[in-house]
Order: C-alpha cells, then sequence, then structure tokens
C-alpha cells in the first residue's frame, strides 16, 4: 500500500480506474473511482513517478529512475 503524498495521478476513463504513482516507497496504487477504493497496488521502485497510459491496450507505463528501466503494466477490468 502506498503511504506516501501521490506524485502523478492518470486515469483509464474506459475503466473507471485512477492510477497513482508515490514515488517513496516507489508503487503504483489503482483505485476503482465507481466504487472510490483500492483494487491494486503494484511495486514499482523508490523514485519512480512518471507515468504513461496507453489507453487503446489498457496499459500503464512508468520510468524507474534509478535503474534507467521503464515498466508496462497491464491494467485489467
Amino acid at each position: 500500500m502506498g503511504e506516501g503524498p501521490p506524485d502523478v495521478i492518470i486515469l483509464d476513463a474506459a475503466w473507471s480506474h485512477l492510477h497513482i504513482a508515490i514515488g517513496d516507497p516507489g508503487v503504483i496504487d489503482e483505485i476503482d473511482v465507481d466504487r472510490w477504493s483500492r483494487t491494486e497496488t503494484v511495486p514499482t521502485e523508490p523514485g519512480a513517478h512518471t507515468l504513461a497510459l496507453d489507453e487503446g491496450r489498457h496499459l500503464v507505463c512508468t520510468f524507474l529512475r534509478r535503474t534507467h528501466r521503464a515498466a508496462w503494466f497491464e491494467d485489467v477490468p
């Protein structure tokens, strides 16, 4: 569960999922906005706080600053 302040927020409107990047400790929280409840917490790495969304494929991307990589996560309904 993300405990720090949110860094970036992005909405997958088609599935009503709000993705919140939290750089400290390094997670993405997924919120179901219809129920306004957390559905998932995905670990990334500390400092990862940039998000991008591929709306057509429902993929969330975050950039991992410490290891100089990008990670893609599939958003499922």
